[in-house]
């Protein structure tokens, strides 16, 4: 009798045993959960990339090769193999920070929480600019292209890009997005303003569609330096056009010099025949020569009356408006020649 207790104690304190290593073994197994990647000093972040069909498993040793994380044993083997969501991971650029665990990446991935970056395109720049913008980044792709010749904008997939037919705004895109997606967004949020400004007002009758209307809202962009002034303005321009006079405007000017402008406009810039050069060529130029605001595409629809035909800038922001040449050349001695 003594000897079956014996063996039943026995038995018990074996059981008792296997129970504890189990249950040390599967906390042990779950604390590699909590293991934290490791970045070089005075590292905020790193981008990584999960390609289409990766695995979690392989995306581990991805990271111990790169020395982001300490080599794998039996146990952190088991706690992989004790996921079966592992399997359930999303491709795409994910970030990488120095307090992240193994179980807080796994639910990043499984979440999709991608990388994502805001740039903010502003108004009265033309898209080269944008371009140089999206380039300095470097974490867009840049797929189209500016021919300063042909003025076109062109990706590469042979899509052409028009001046002025993009919204400026702040806009999300993924990591390594193409510069040409970011455009889209831009071309549709732009669509979108445009019918429903034209659902509220109708084009002056200077204008014959709505290019014209992008194309003249551009140059009031460029020559706004007040808000308060976009309808006088429009009002003079639209003016201007119906006297078959020509614009006139510096901005058109640069824009047809391109990106080589160096900041100073000369007598020979007026008189070089571009296709922009409003002194030279009669109405408005072929295309916008920036990307206008809402509030310079509403004051070309919201004109003022006016008899002005001229303005000259103050060196203040504002300018002089006038209805003759003479009131014109005597505001002109008096803010630009300080005469």
């Amino acid at each position: 009798m003594r000897h079956h207790l014996r063996n039943a104690t026995r038995w018990s304190y074996f059981f008792a045993l296997c129970i504890i290593v189990l249950l040390l073994t599967a906390w042990l197994v779950q604390r590699e959960a909590q293991v934290r990647l490791v970045l070089p000093d005075n590292t905020d972040s790193i981008t990584i990339n999960v390609a289409t069909g990766s695995t979690f498993n392989g995306l581990v040793n991805q990271l111990i090769e790169q020395d982001y994380l300490e080599p794998s044993g039996m146990l952190r083997k088991a706690w992989i193999k004790s996921r079966p969501d592992t399997a359930d991971i999303k491709a795409g650029y994910y970030a990488i920070t120095p307090d992240l665990t193994l179980h807080t990446l796994l639910k990043r991935l499984q979440r999709g929480d991608v990388v994502r970056h805001n740039i903010t395109l502003v108004e009265g720049q033309p898209l080269w600019q944008w371009l140089a913008q999206m380039e300095k980044t470097q974490n867009i792709t840049l797929d189209v292209s500016f021919d300063p010749n042909s003025f076109e904008y062109t990706d590469t997939n042979g899509v052409i890009w028009q001046e002025g037919y993009v919204l400026p705004e702040t806009y999300q895109y993924l990591h390594l997005a193409t510069a040409s997606s970011i455009l889209r967004q831009a071309q549709l949020k732009q669509a979108e303003q445009l019918s429903e400004l034209l659902t509220q007002y109708t084009l002056p009758t200077q204008l014959t569609n709505q290019h014209e209307w992008i194309t003249l809202a551009s140059i009031v962009e460029k020559e706004t330096g007040v808000a308060a002034e976009r309808t006088h303005i429009a009002g003079v321009f639209l003016h201007r056009l119906s006297k078959s006079m020509r614009l006139q405007t510096d901005p058109t000017v640069i824009y047809g010099i391109g990106p080589d402008f160096n900041g100073d406009i000369t007598r020979a810039d007026l008189r070089r025949a571009t296709p922009f050069n409003t002194y030279v060529i009669n109405g408005l130029p072929p295309s916008a020569i920036a990307a206008p605001s809402q509030a310079a595409l509403l004051a070309v629809l919201t004109p003022l009356a006016t008899n002005d035909l001229y303005f000259v800038a103050k060196g203040n922001g504002e300018h002089y408006f006038s209805e003759t040449l003479q009131q014109h050349n005597q505001a002109v001695r008096q803010y630009q020649l300080k005469r």
